[in-house]
Formats: C-alpha cells, sequence, structure tokens
C-alpha cells in the first residue's frame, strides 16, 4: 500500500470529484498515521513527510479544502495543521477521545481546540470513535470555549457511557449491528449538533445513506418524504407495490 500512495490518493479524490459534480465541494484528506511518537522529533518528521506527500497529490488532483481527523494526540493534529496551511486551503481538523475525555497527553476538548485553532485551522472538532450520545457534550464545551467554526462527525454505533469508544467494545469490529443508530436517531443529532451552533455536522464509522438522508432532512437540505399508503386495491406483492408512488407530495417539488 506505502508504494501505492500516489495512486490511491489521486483516484480517491477522482472518484470524489466524479460524485460531487459542480455543487459540492472536495475534501482531501489526512489521518492518524501510527507514526506519531510524543517527544520524538525524527517521529514528527516522518510524520511530516507522509503528511506532504499526501498533500502534494491531492492538492494537484484540485482539492477544494483539507480535512484532518481522527487524531488521538494533539501533537499529530498540530502537525496536520502545519503541513495543510501550507497548502493555501482552508484546513479542518477534528481529534478524538476513546474512553476518557481527554486527548492521548490528557488535553481536554476546549484545550484541543483552542490550540488547534491559534495553530491556524479554519474549522476545529470531533470525530470518529464515539455516537453522539458521547460527543454533543464535548461539543456543547467546544462551542462556549471558542468562537471559531466547529465540526462534528460522530460514529452512528450505540455505545455504553462507561466504554463510549466503539473499538473498545466485544462487538468490535464485526458484530456491531444490532448497535447501529437508527435513521431517527442521527437525524434527532443533527438537530441537537445545530441548536447548540455547530456549523459542520456530519458522521462517521457506521453511518450509512439512510442516516446521511435523514441528518440532511433535518437540518431542512432536502424536502420531507411524503409518500402516500395505498388503501384497498388488490393484495400487493410487495412493500413497493404497497406504496402509493403515484401520489407522492414532496416539499422538494
Amino acid at each position: 500500500m506505502e508504494n501505492q500512495l500516489d495512486e490511491l490518493n489521486r483516484a480517491a479524490v477522482r472518484i470524489a470529484r466524479e460524485v460531487a459534480g459542480e455543487k459540492c465541494l472536495v475534501a482531501g484528506n489526512l489521518s492518524l498515521t501510527w507514526m506519531y511518537e510524543p517527544g520524538s522529533p525524527s517521529a514528527a518528521d516522518r510524520v511530516r513527510k507522509t503528511f506532504d506527500e499526501q498533500l502534494a497529490v491531492q492538492t494537484d488532483e484540485g482539492v477544494d479544502f483539507i480535512i484532518g481527523e481522527t487524531f488521538s494526540w494533539l501533537g499529530e493534529a498540530l502537525i496536520a495543521v502545519e503541513r495543510a496551511k501550507k497548502t493555501g486551503l482552508p484546513v479542518m481538523v477534528t481529534i478524538c477521545f476513546e474512553n476518557k475525555d481527554e486527548t492521548a497527553e490528557g488535553k481536554s476538548a476546549t484545550e484541543a481546540a483552542k490550540t488547534l485553532l491559534d495553530a491556524g485551522a479554519d474549522i476545529v472538532g470531533m470525530n470518529c470513535l464515539r455516537p453522539p450520545e458521547h460527543m454533543l457534550g464535548l461539543m456543547e464545551e467546544m462551542r462556549k470555549a471558542v468562537s471559531g467554526y466547529l465540526a462534528c462527525q460522530p460514529v452512528a454505533y450505540r455505545t455504553p457511557k462507561a466504554k463510549p469508544d466503539f473499538t473498545s467494545l466485544p462487538e468490535f469490529p464485526l458484530a456491531l449491528d444490532p448497535l447501529q443508530l437508527t435513521r431517527a436517531e442521527m437525524a434527532d443529532y443533527a438537530r441537537q449538533a445545530k441548536k447548540i451552533g455547530i456549523n459542520y455536522i456530519g458522521a462517521c464509522c457506521g453511518s450509512v445513506a439512510i442516516h446521511v438522508r435523514e441528518m440532511a432532512r433535518a437540518l431542512g437540505k432536502v424536502g420531507d418524504d411524503s409518500r402516500l399508503w395505498k388503501k384497498g386495491g388488490e393484495k400487493p406483492m410487495s412493500a413497493y407495490e404497497y406504496y402509493g408512488h403515484d401520489a407522492v407530495v414532496s416539499k422538494a417539488q
């Protein structure tokens, strides 16, 4: 995979651009490298080199902004800000908390947000590992502490308070299906995030198209689905036949 860095990054941006078309922004992406070691200049340089190699390809393909995400170490997130800012593009960086409400260095959500904004990030926040239930409270703390743009991208899995990190559950990674949040729960999360004042509302692991669609509806980005059920008539042979598709009334129309 290491030898395919150029090929994979280039293909990823091209696929995203093809799907996005002209109406959506396409982000380049950086994430944790597993190379970072606190207090090690040589490890930090390896992380810089890896980020620079990715960014060179992604910017060559014309990304609109850069996202750095899933950083347990604030130090590694700061390197991501440093390298991404050199592209001249807007930069969003999000951290993740495991089972403690702090970064791997022991920094709180508000400390991390302030540090990343001071370093030059345009958007900061949290992503991955935790569901909305165990992330929104921390995001609210960030909102009270900083005035900049905030991003929130929780996972769509239900976790207990004692183990909010879904990767620490015995069901991870292949038995998480019963823990997946419903579309209604993700829609409710989107509404709560908006109420808190989150600017960039998204989702991470476990989220699928139906979650994103309901989140968009909750935020007023798409119209309600008001398909009508048929009444009477012949016995339907499928749910599709049972829907009154010829009598759709959508707010989007």
